[in-house]
């Protein structure tokens, strides 16, 4: 049995973290896969799935390149810019596939993260994108091209439903945000809109799943708002889902993404998403359908109240999101392609 090696540089739970834990999870029955990266919270993480985990004490060549004797892998899947550079330095022979889950910023211009990156990739054999703009943005796109496909993510499905009830315990948001309180996802844009709707919306409560360096940036504006009483920080839950599930609407008022991991698990569960207008989640909502897109706060503050505040709104698009989830998250598709590299390689 083949085995590929999935690498990341994180050792906490996220979007690339999921991809790369659910594709493990896919694939089990076809190919030895393992995980590797820092230690960490990720652990407990994997551990729930059955998903094979090399710990490193720090992602450097010597802590790779171990991992690579002990596992021998076929084939070495690395996800994001950090895992792919440091891939390509201990791949030697063994075929290596980049993974790119988000159009960075630094990507998007000549940078150090862009030039080891370029420099990275005459190693790497298929460049795998989320979206059209993690290649068109990217600042030397003309050299990798002719190597790189994207691929939109997608959830497995059972993933939710083995860990769902996990979580013991009880939630009762109206809507939520979900993900890391950090830049790409403009958390202060994100308590803006939130603070305007709890405004309008007396009875309402909204949950924050997530932590981040920028915490305190929303707390700020909860309190300036006089709305921080009905506001709840969860901080990072392992198993988001539950929580998630209770809400009408989940908000995302993000600068760039890939194509969203939060806001597929949101659609699978058939909550609908209400955000700006950027990158692979223009692919994943169809506007008025299955969820709300809009640049302007003020109409992203109306998509929200409508829909916690219009029951047969919500159900409507609520249908309108089981009616489409397996065209979206078309786990079959996603598997074919990935498996057309897996044996190639």
């Amino acid at each position: 049995m083949k085995r590929i090696l999935h690498i990341l540089s994180t050792n906490t739970l996220s979007g690339a973290e999921n991809v790369a834990a659910d594709i493990c999870m896919m694939f089990r029955d076809e190919y030895e896969m393992a995980y590797c990266s820092l230690d960490g919270p990720i652990k407990d993480s994997l551990c729930d799935r059955g998903v094979n985990f090399f710990p490193l004490k720090k992602l450097n060549v010597l802590g790779l390149r171990e991992c690579l004797k002990t596992f021998k892998p076929d084939i070495i899947h690395a996800h994001d810019i950090r895992a792919s550079v440091y891939a390509s330095f201990i791949s030697f022979n063994i075929p290596v596939i980049s993974h790119l889950h988000g159009n960075q910023k630094a990507m998007r211009k000549i940078s150090i993260k862009s030039i080891l990156y370029l420099i990275s990739t005459f190693k790497v054999k298929t460049i795998i994108a989320v979206s059209d703009s993690c290649i068109n943005d990217f600042v030397f796109k003309r050299i990798i091209k002719r190597k790189a496909v994207v691929i939109k993510n997608v959830i497995h499905l059972k993933r939710l439903e083995i860990l769902m009830d996990k979580d013991e315990e009880s939630y009762n948001f109206d809507f939520v945000f979900l993900g890391r309180l950090s830049y790409p996802k403009d958390p202060k844009r994100v308590a803006l809109v939130a603070s305007n709707v709890l405004k309008k919306c007396s009875f309402a409560k909204f949950g924050v799943i997530g932590d981040g360096e920028l915490q305190k940036e929303m707390i700020n504006v909860f309190e300036e708002q006089n709305v921080i009483d009905r506001v709840v920080f969860t901080g990072k839950l392992p198993y988001p889902y539950k929580a998630l599930k209770s809400a009408k609407c989940l908000l995302m008022c993000s600068i760039y993404e890939g194509l969203p991991i939060a806001a597929l698990e949101a659609m699978a569960l058939g909550v609908p998403v209400v955000s700006t207008p950027v990158d692979g989640i223009k692919d994943l909502i169809i506007n008025n359908q299955t969820g709300y897109l809009s640049n302007d706060n003020i109409e992203l503050e109306n998509h929200i109240i409508d829909l916690i505040t219009n029951e047969l709104l919500y159900k409507k698009v609520r249908r309108n999101i089981y009616g489409k989830i397996k065209l979206i998250n078309n786990e079959s598709y996603f598997k074919m392609k990935l498996n057309e590299f897996y044996v190639k390689y």
